[in-house]
């Protein structure tokens, strides 16, 4: 009786060590990911600040810690996409969705990166993939890809149907007013572009291009003082522009 007693308090005794040896990797493992994930954050900083060689010195750092983070796969493939390395970052962007092959950002991403680098046809299925998921945060990322992959594909209708669902979801997107704003202008529908190009020239992120759009949809309407106003907002952001020189000479025709 008291062997098999011994033998039952040895085989608890083995279990318990080995119960806080689970929990102690466990920890080790929630450390690492934190760690990791802490790399990355800092990364996507360097990252939209434009400073891609600290970025991916930081994603490779958190990819030594956790190799299994897929967002540091999914960061890293658009780092290297910034600087040329295809290849590469195709490997990464790819193994960020083989460890989250649900995650509608990296098929998103993927997406754009087929878009810019293979084909319009051939990127479309991961937007549409992405847009399928009902828990995706930011599905006007998406419609607004979807729009610029269909306007590289020279399908406007398409395009339009993007844009206008991705304003849905985020109205003041800058970009997506500006397309639709030369769609519509290129289609001859003055009073449309007119109205997305407006919101785009509000814009803090407004670029001469945009303004001079507007200059000319004005002048098209035939609303001087709106064309005066847009003008002096032209002089006033970009005296030096060479495109506005031109147009305060008088070089911009119908």
């Amino acid at each position: 009786m008291r062997f098999f007693i011994s033998l039952a308090l040895l085989f608890l005794s083995a279990c318990a060590q080995t119960s806080m040896q689970d929990i102690n990797a466990n920890n080790v493992d929630r450390d690492n990911r934190h760690r990791a994930e802490l790399r990355v954050e800092l990364a996507s900083a360097y990252y939209t600040e434009g400073q891609y060689s600290t970025a991916l010195k930081e994603v490779d750092t958190a990819l030594a810690i956790d190799p299994s983070l897929a967002g540091a796969h999914g960061l890293r493939g658009l780092v290297l996409m910034q600087t040329g390395q295809d290849k590469q970052a195709e490997r990464s962007l790819r193994e960020a969705l083989r460890l989250a092959p649900e995650n509608p950002d990296w098929q998103n991403n993927m997406g754009w990166f087929v878009c810019q680098r293979q084909s319009a046809k051939a990127a479309m299925p991961y937007f549409l993939q992405a847009l399928a998921n009902k828990a995706y945060s930011s599905p006007q990322k998406a419609l607004l890809n979807a729009g610029l992959c269909s306007l590289k594909d020279h399908d406007a209708i398409n395009a339009e149907f993007y844009f206008q669902r991705a304003l849905q979801f985020e109205p003041n997107l800058v970009l997506a007013r500006v397309k639709l704003a030369k769609i519509y202008f290129e289609r001859g529908d003055l009073a449309q572009a007119r109205r997305h190009i407006l919101v785009a020239v509000q814009s803090e992120k407004v670029v001469v291009e945009d303004l001079m759009m507007a200059i000319h949809i004005e002048r098209k309407l035939g609303d001087r003082a709106a064309e005066k106003s847009l003008v002096s907002k032209l002089k006033r952001l970009y005296p030096d522009a060479p495109k506005a020189a031109g147009y305060f000479g008088g070089e911009l025709d119908e």
